[in-house]
């Protein structure tokens, strides 16, 4: 039986997986490939938010709010500099996109250590060492603002995609792009606001979520694929795949760490990607087609 506090810490790193899956999602639904980028925008976010309060002495919703709007820009300009000239819709040739996004998460991982230190760096902390008592387990103030935090993020996420027209527009050009720009869709100012999305989600989940353990900026590619096996076991058929997927990951990285100890984390972290490869490739929420 798995103790009450680590179903906690369970619920808390679920949360961070299931953001930066979001932001993923987003960029997926808009323009068909997978951002691998992502981990760069959220280590850049963390960094530049811990630097700015550590060192710099700024309070720390100053340090966060400059952490997010670092990862938003460095998201357009990704969509600018290396989406841009090399998305052909209706192509299906993802590999070169694939390759190239990749690069920018290996080229901002350098940049991040090279402008704000290759030693990690403490998090910037929002509320105090508050915390409440329930059970066996202990909330801390900070796991419930990250908790928070996600759903109102994810609550947003779910009224932006159903309820607004650039939204709507999204899912549609989404599902079929070639047919969205006969439409005369935005197809252009749609991605570009799904980049920019994708940039405050990955930027809240580095920012916000680096107060746990702290930042350093070899993270990004772990984050790049957390963010991906989410995704993967959540689904893309409902704005709540990427939170379930990060959730359900988070799961069996834990129990593995409980059950056989530290070592077992890449292990059963392999494993559900293997898993899920093979036998729920659509996720767990799949895309409902009528025939």
């Amino acid at each position: 039986m798995i103790p009450l506090q680590v179903i906690v810490s369970i619920i808390e790193t679920g949360c961070f997986f299931g953001l930066l899956a979001a932001a993923m999602f987003v960029v997926r639904e808009s323009s068909g490939f997978f951002n691998f980028a992502i981990g760069g925008y959220a280590v850049f976010a963390g960094l530049a938010s811990a630097y700015f309060t550590s060192v710099r002495g700024l309070p720390a919703a100053a340090g966060i709010v400059i952490g997010v709007i670092g990862a938003v820009a460095l998201a357009l300009l990704t969509e600018v500099l290396v989406v841009r000239p090399m998305w052909k819709p209706g192509a299906n040739e993802e590999l070169p996109m694939v390759i190239a996004l990749v690069a920018t998460l290996f080229a901002l991982e350098q940049i991040s250590g090279v402008l704000f230190g290759r030693a990690a760096l403490p998090g910037p902390q929002l509320v105090g060492d508050g915390a409440v008592r329930l059970g066996s387990a202990t909330v801390t103030a900070q796991a419930a603002l990250e908790i928070g935090l996600t759903a109102l993020a994810f609550g947003l996420l779910l009224l932006f995609i159903y309820r607004t027209r650039m939204g709507r527009g999204l899912r549609a050009i989404g599902e079929n792009t070639p047919a969205a720009i006969v439409l005369g869709l935005p197809v252009r100012a749609v991605r570009i606001a799904s980049f920019t999305l994708a940039g405050v989600l990955a930027g809240l989940a580095g920012s916000v979520f680096a107060a746990r353990s702290g930042i350093i900026f070899e993270s990004a590619m772990d984050y790049t694929l957390f963010a991906f096996l989410a995704l993967v076991i959540g689904g893309t058929a409902s704005v709540w795949g990427p939170l379930a997927g990060g959730l359900i990951l988070a799961t069996i990285q834990s129990a593995a760490i409980f059950y056989f100890g530290a070592a077992a984390l890449h292990y059963a972290t392999l494993a559900a990607a293997v898993l899920f490869f093979a036998f729920r490739p659509q996720g767990i929420f799949m895309k409902r087609v009528r025939v």
